[in-house]
């Protein structure tokens, strides 16, 4: 449905441009707004004013007078979605209805009787008075006259006042003048987006009572103490020239008492000591925190006679990098050292007495010889070379003994005792290429002269006040003139945190130059984090092992 609204002047006035106004917020199309008499007298009096008011009234009266000129009724003020319409209707007079009621005198007023006069004449659209006035609108609403209070979102900015007008011109002068100065840049490369830095150490915890008590019955089940010390039987052995019998008998009731009450007690006494101290030296520090800040001079002029200072506040503590041109080399690199972890194993278990053994030696009988000299070369190879040795001349007396000569085998005795000798042989003479040292002499030197340090150079960073690997809470490195637009400056420190719990802290850059208005600052937060660790799974593992 056509929606028609008679505005009243705080419409052209107090809102934004009638082509800013989002009309679709309505919810018709098209829309026609009605400039009527009343209005448009209270317009052509503000032409004479001042400010803003002056401009929008010249604006609505422009088009107005253009309607006339060219005949027209309507003006487009939207093309579509929603379509909007200035439509001139300065002959309509209010409604008779209401003379008892309103004073046409007033604008305000004057303008409702429009309404209900056109609201009486409307086919297939409705009329409706459009104000922001409470007054009239509420006028309206207990006369019946439909009426639609405008948006409070549709007001433009206020005008500005000369004090902001004032400001405004002030900050756009500082703002010239700071583009004279050098414009510096700071980022830490080592922190997130968040500018914030996190490390995790991890502490071993103790085991508990429970858990040692637990591991120790394992152990004991895994190395029971041994009760039965019952002999074994009688073994024979059958050598070249002679049988070996061994007899077995129990070990004393001392040695029994020894190993039970003893050395089996201390070793589980043992065991326990060391898994109640298993979690010693197997804590992992947190990484080492290396702060790399970048900065750059992106203006258009060189910064003079600048400081660079770092500062921490927190439990934290700076100690000086390695980067240092001036002084350092530039290709050296520090190495973080980290404790190993700690290697502890559990004794071994002690072992039972041994049971005694009474050996009796008998010479070998004929039979026994016979079967030995059966004995092939191949089965012998697994022995070193002084038993074969010796088993090849007892092969070949008992060959040269039984009649049985075998030439074959005579010959294959003769070759392992060749291959025998051969080997010392080698032996020997891997001894006579022993290599003597050579003794260099001594080069001569020189005492170094002494020469003065080279002058600082304008443009190189130095570091002011702050000792090398010394822990400081704040350090500073100083340029005579830093040049604008040549890249980046690379400074690096190591963090230090106070204490071995949580600990979190804060290290702030700041950027001072003789030619720069205000130091350029840049906060990151650095944090370490402690996680406990149990160690039941890993005592386990070693009590497994």
């Amino acid at each position: 449905m056509d929606l028609h609204l008679v505005p009243d002047t705080n419409l052209f006035f107090e809102f934004k441009a009638l082509e800013q106004l989002p009309w679709e917020e309505l919810g018709h199309d098209p829309i026609v707004l009605i400039l009527t008499k009343p209005v448009l007298d209270e317009i052509d009096r503000h032409k004479k004013g001042s400010g803003r008011t002056r401009d929008r009234a010249l604006d609505i009266f422009g088009r107005f007078r253009s309607m006339l000129t060219q005949g027209a009724q309507d003006a487009l003020i939207r093309p579509s979605e929603p379509k909007v319409l200035l439509r001139r209707m300065t002959s309509v007079l209010p409604d008779p209805a209401y003379k008892d009621h309103l004073d046409y005198d007033k604008a305000d007023e004057k303008l409702i009787g429009i309404v209900s006069a056109l609201n009486r004449q409307a086919a297939g659209h409705e009329v409706r008075l459009f104000t922001d006035d409470g007054g009239p609108a509420g006028m309206a609403l207990d006369l019946g006259v439909p009426y639609l209070m405008i948006d409070q979102s549709w007001r433009r900015p206020p005008a500005e006042t000369t004090e902001a007008k004032q400001i405004r011109e002030l900050k756009k002068d500082l703002e010239a003048y700071r583009d004279l100065e050098p414009k510096i840049s700071i980022r830490c490369k080592t922190a997130d987006a968040e500018r914030f830095v996190k490390v995790v150490g991890k502490v071993a915890t103790p085991l508990t009572e429970g858990e040692v008590d637990q591991l120790i019955e394992e152990l004991r089940r895994k190395h029971p103490l041994r009760t039965d010390f019952n002999p074994p039987p009688t073994t024979t052995t059958v050598g070249f020239r002679e049988t070996k019998i061994v007899e077995y008998s129990a070990p004393t009731d001392e040695e029994i008492a020894s190993y039970r009450d003893v050395r089996y007690p201390e070793w589980i006494k043992s065991c326990r000591e060391i898994l109640w101290k298993f979690h010693v030296g197997r804590d992992v520090a947190a990484p080492p925190v290396l702060l790399q800040w970048a900065m750059s001079n992106d203006g258009s002029r060189p910064a003079s006679r600048v400081r660079v200072e770092f500062a921490t506040s927190g439990p934290l503590a700076l100690m000086r990098g390695r980067i240092d041109d001036a002084v350092d080399d530039e290709n050296s690199s520090s190495a973080v050292q980290s404790s190993p972890s700690a290697v502890m194993r559990l004794p071994p278990a002690p072992k039972p007495p041994a049971f005694h053994e009474k050996i009796t030696r008998e010479p070998a009988t004929e039979k026994h010889l016979e079967a030995l000299a059966r004995v092939s070369l191949p089965s012998l190879r697994g022995v070193d070379a002084l038993k074969q040795h010796g088993h090849a001349l007892s092969s070949a007396r008992i060959l040269a003994a039984s009649g049985a000569y075998d030439l074959s085998a005579f010959k294959r005795i003769q070759d392992s005792l060749a291959g025998i000798t051969g080997i010392d042989a080698a032996m020997r003479n891997s001894l006579a290429n022993i290599v003597t040292p050579t003794i260099r002499p001594i080069s001569s030197f020189s005492l170094p002269r002494y020469l003065p340090p080279p002058p600082p150079k304008p443009e190189e960073f130095y570091y002011s006040s702050w000792p090398k690997q010394s822990p400081v809470r704040n350090g500073a490195l100083t340029c005579e003139l830093w040049r604008h637009q040549n890249g980046d400056e690379i400074f690096e420190f190591e963090v230090l945190f106070e204490g071995d719990d949580d600990a979190r802290g804060v290290v702030e850059c700041s950027v001072h130059a003789e030619n720069l208005t205000t130091p350029q600052q840049l906060r990151v937060v650095v944090e370490r984090k402690i996680e406990f660790i149990k160690m039941f799974d890993l005592a386990r593992a070693l009590v497994e092992q």
